[in-house]
């Protein structure tokens, strides 16, 4: 019968290599400002001309506070009266509303959710006096908003 060798265990084995590392890596005080790709394929260093633009600042859009109800009130109005927006904004089944006998002159706002989150924010935001301002300046972050908000 061959000889049994025992194995040591892994944990056993890292504790044994890290009682006898008398060295510790320390981390460099200044980033690198190299502009190669070494072996991490470009993932260490950014030089600053590959660095992403700083972004503005967070709008938060309140819907629940009862001040801020009255958004909430004309997003469920509209998707009252505009039933094919809410089929495709809420139908899970499809992407795009088929017409129903019922509405047979009446079209989407949109051909998709995006589309219809945009008109959405319009109606709501562009006449707000608290969201206005900022909404004509970056209107997307409030489509946004919209589709995070029908989404909950």
């Amino acid at each position: 019968m061959p000889a049994v060798r025992q194995r040591v265990r892994r944990s056993a084995r890292l504790r044994a290599n890290a009682q006898t590392r008398t060295k510790v890596m320390e981390l460099p005080s200044q980033p690198s400002t190299s502009h190669g790709r070494g072996k991490g394929r470009g993932r260490g260093s950014n030089p600053p001309h590959n660095k992403a633009p700083k972004t503005a600042a967070k709008i938060v859009v309140h819907w629940t506070r009862h001040s801020d109800f009255h958004r909430t009130d004309i997003l469920v109005q509209h998707l009252v009266t505009h039933p094919l927006d809410s089929h495709i904004l809420l139908y899970e089944g499809k992407k795009s509303a088929t017409r129903s006998a019922s509405s047979n002159e009446e079209c989407p706002s949109g051909k998709d959710k995006g589309e219809i989150h945009c008109v959405l924010a319009k109606f709501i935001f562009e006449g707000d006096s608290e969201y206005s301002a900022v909404y004509a300046e970056d209107t997307k972050k409030f489509d946004i908003a919209v589709g995070n908000h029908i989404g909950l």
